[in-house]
């Protein structure tokens, strides 16, 4: 297995490629504010290749569009926007026979479900359950036992919406929708997951690409950029294409407060996962 090649730019590589799938929170934004090097490098590929930004966000593109105009990224920097919300929408719009559900989230994830033909119900009359992430930013894992409990009473499905564990806002961690899931899954609980780094998600993103550009997408000209290794550069290696890893997002603190060389950690990391190209923060 070849090394992973540090990058010091962007630019050494980009002509490669025709196509860049992003991923936004810890490579373009923190969930506060913009990373000022990402959209300068944005701003180079865009004049010259195709951006598609892909997001385990759980709610629909269009949402998540409002959330990034608050944080001033402009839309001239990328081509497409594709959520995991998205293409849970598309799974349960088209292939959910079953229309009641139960809601495991906060209520700004709600868009996730307008003119789906859906209703949301209480636990006791659903025949499933969608999770897009905690009530509270601040809550811990253990809160949802009780909930998680009733809900394997009743051998409900779920939906997780955001296989994401994680997520850095600012310095501060929060858990999303996977780590969830993940817990329903040691109950003994049946958990079909939407977004990175399932192999259908990438395929969804590439019939859309294909639809909206009229051409067959070749695998061999796309890069993943990423900062998680276990969703973005996972995913890139499901589904046999280039990665780019951004060191410097969710795994920084496991190299950079331990002071281990940042080279070493990606070689170390490189045996569970293939990692092609890295840099500490995306830059051109």
């Amino acid at each position: 297995m070849n090394n992973p090649i540090f990058l010091s730019g962007l630019n050494k590589i980009y002509s490669k490629f025709d196509i860049f799938f992003v991923d936004l929170w810890g490579v373009v934004h923190n969930g506060i504010e913009c990373y000022s090097n990402s959209l300068k490098a944005l701003k180079n590929i865009e004049k010259r290749k195709k951006i598609i930004l892909i997001s385990n966000a759980p709610r629909p593109s269009h949402s998540v569009q409002k959330f990034l105009n608050k944080i001033n990224f402009n839309k001239k920097f990328y081509n497409l926007l594709i959520t995991s919300g998205d293409l849970t929408r598309f799974y349960l719009k088209n292939f959910s026979k079953n229309k009641c559900f139960y809601h495991l989230g906060p209520d700004r994830d709600k868009s996730l479900f307008i003119n789906l033909g859906l209703k949301k119900t209480t636990l006791n009359n659903a025949n499933f359950v969608v999770c897009t992430g905690v009530n509270n930013n601040k809550d811990s894992l253990s809160k949802y036992v009780p909930i998680l409990k009733k809900i394997k009473k009743r051998n409900l499905k779920m939906i997780c919406a955001n296989p994401d564990l994680i997520v850095h806002r600012g310095d501060r961690t929060e858990y999303c929708a996977g780590s969830i899931a993940k817990l329903y899954e040691k109950m003994g609980g049946k958990v079909k997951y939407f977004g990175k780094p399932y192999k259908y998600f990438y395929e969804y993103i590439c019939s859309v690409l294909k639809k909206k550009y009229r051409k067959n997408i070749n695998k061999n000209k796309i890069l993943v950029i990423g900062d998680n290794l276990n969703t973005d550069i996972f995913g890139a290696n499901n589904f046999k294409v280039k990665n780019l890893f951004i060191a410097g997002g969710i795994h920084k603190s496991e190299w950079n407060k331990k002071n281990t060389n940042l080279a070493n950690f990606v070689i170390k990391k490189n045996k569970d996962f293939k990692i092609n190209y890295f840099q500490n923060e995306l830059v051109w």
